[in-house]
């Protein structure tokens, strides 16, 4: 009679700790990658981003937010990366992206005026409520455009009516793709702002 106690109870305790672990994926959005946000980058490096202003939306309802929109102006406001750009710099008229074929899994992601890379898997979406967080696993040429990189990018804001509000994109350095690669990437990071904290639909 206390073996099957036994069995019955380490029974309850395996299925609740797979409901547990699949509730955590789901948090961090269905994706066709076949990893979660945090498998793909060091919980490390994205710590790093949040303790520099940046928020990341989990979750696994976020809103709709097909269109075109502006972002603009579109300042640099953390720099930790080789070879970066100079903390400050505001380019007035900004960037446009588009996100458009929303599903539980993927969004089409098109930014015009600033390099999007190339992807490693279609980009997804978190959030819950009107808040949202892109996450795309992309590559770029970097370490003066000799050796290409992986990098995860993530766009956050909140959907409020016809407009996003507090949107910021986060660019994290990881892997190079080269063993031959002599700048290190890893952990760098970027974060963009659109500083008038409205970005409207084109």
């Amino acid at each position: 009679m206390n073996i099957i106690k036994l069995v019955c109870l380490l029974s309850i305790l395996l299925v609740a700790g797979c409901k547990k672990g699949g509730e955590g994926n789901q948090e961090e959005g269905k994706n066709n990658c076949g990893k979660t946000l945090s498998e793909i980058v060091p919980n490390a490096y994205l710590n790093k981003v949040k303790e520099n202003g940046f928020t990341i939306h989990l979750g696994s309802n976020p809103p709709d937010i097909s269109g075109t929109w502006r972002f603009a102006p579109w300042r640099l406001d953390v720099m930790k990366m080789t070879d970066g750009g100079t903390e400050g710099t505001v380019l007035q008229n900004g960037l446009t992206a588009t996100f458009s074929s929303q599903t539980a899994t993927s969004i089409d992601v098109k930014l015009t005026g600033f390099y999007q890379g190339f992807e490693n898997c279609k980009p997804w979406i978190m959030g819950s409520g009107n808040n949202f967080t892109i996450c795309l696993y992309i590559r770029m040429d970097d370490c003066a455009a000799n050796f290409r990189y992986n990098y995860m990018r993530l766009i956050s804001g909140t959907k409020d009516g016809n407009v996003l509000r507090n949107i910021k994109m986060a660019t994290i350095g990881l892997d190079a793709l080269s063993s031959q690669a002599t700048c290190d990437m890893q952990g760098g990071i970027e974060i963009w702002s659109d500083t008038d904290g409205a970005s409207q639909p084109e």
